[in-house]
């Protein structure tokens, strides 16, 4: 019998090894509640790409309330035959700078150069309040 203790406490130590090193594989795949840095970023990414795929209504969700006013969608939708496309693709998939202040923030777009985001932070999300504004 000692042969077989044996066996069953170094499978359990494989066990416990290898939960362990999963552990530290998810923790260093970013599982885990999203930074604010994360979030702000997602949120304009979001934001740019569904302006250059025409989707207004998506774009108006990444909107505060204060931004959205009324008729958002159909407001946006104006305003969309007037952007680039492609400029919004390319500021999507490009780097960003966040600076956050408590509860606003802003993300300073790779191009066109100068643009920026400004967010507000609405309870665990944050959202756009003034888009695309040029220094």
């Amino acid at each position: 019998m000692p042969m077989q203790e044996s066996i069953v406490a170094r499978g359990g130590l494989l066990i416990g090894l290898v939960l362990a090193l999963l552990a530290l594989t998810l923790a260093g795949c970013g599982v885990g509640p999203a930074t604010n840095e994360e979030k702000i970023s997602k949120t304009a990414t979001t934001y740019l790409k569904a302006l250059a795929d025409g989707d207004a209504a998506k774009a108006c969700a990444q909107l505060t309330r204060r931004a959205k006013g009324q008729g958002c969608p159909r407001a946006m939708k104006e305003r969309l035959a007037r952007l680039d496309s492609d400029a919004l693709r390319q500021a999507a998939d490009g780097s960003m700078g966040i600076e956050i202040h408590g509860d606003t923030a802003t993300a300073a777009l790779s191009q066109p150069e100068g643009a920026r985001l400004l967010l507000v932070n609405d309870g665990d999300e944050w959202r756009i309040d003034s888009g695309y504004t040029l220094d």
